[in-house]
């Protein structure tokens, strides 16, 4: 059984010069915390979830690491998590607008159905006898400020149709897909950005 805090008071060892704290009387004037807080505000930069000019959402510190595959630690959270990549991503030096109006382009192409509303877009390949059905969901992300990521992630449907979709996908997007050259980048950050 755990000891009370009476039980605590009691003891001899807390009684031993123990001098009970008393409350001051202070007044305090909340001008005086609020003033010194409104400054404090000032002198910092406010973090905003969206870019500029309803531009594509910036992608943090911690977004990016998560991208890093040593240390994903999702496959602890999502126990439905399956055994092949479900999402997959790449790069673009062009301006946001260009990766999703060719993103559109391709997919019509494609014959998949688009849906585009903030830099978020959504593929759908519809077949009369639901076999081969899949949804698709593309994000572009700002990375720097020349620097664009579309994350591309299955929505729905067969995650082996997903990857044919994908490759053939990427295939067509060459035109703005940015592979920085070898001596560039570090090789593993570009396994995990690259089509």
């Amino acid at each position: 059984m755990r000891i009370q805090i009476e039980g605590i008071k009691k003891h001899p060892w807390f009684k031993k010069n123990y001098l009970p704290v008393k409350p001051s009387e202070e007044e305090v004037n909340l001008d005086d915390v609020r003033a010194v807080f409104d400054d404090i505000e000032d002198q910092y930069v406010s973090e905003q979830s969206v870019a500029k000019e309803g531009g594509p959402l910036m992608m943090n510190a911690f977004e990016m690491i998560t991208l890093s595959q040593g240390l994903n630690l999702s496959s602890l959270f999502d126990r439905q998590q399956d055994y092949v990549k479900r999402q997959t991503r790449f790069v673009s030096r062009k301006p946001p607008r260009d990766i999703i109006s060719s993103v559109e382009a391709v997919a019509e192409s494609m014959g998949l159905k688009v849906h585009t509303r903030n830099y978020k877009t959504r593929l759908e390949q519809i077949s009369a006898n639901k076999v081969g059905e899949f949804a698709v969901v593309l994000e572009v992300f700002e990375v720097a400020p020349s620097l664009f990521m579309a994350d591309v992630r299955k929505a729905s449907g067969d995650t082996l149709e997903y990857h044919k979709f994908y490759k053939n996908f990427c295939t067509k997007l060459e035109n703005i897909i940015w592979k920085p050259t070898e001596d560039v980048a570090n090789p593993s950050v570009l396994r995990s950005l690259t089509c």
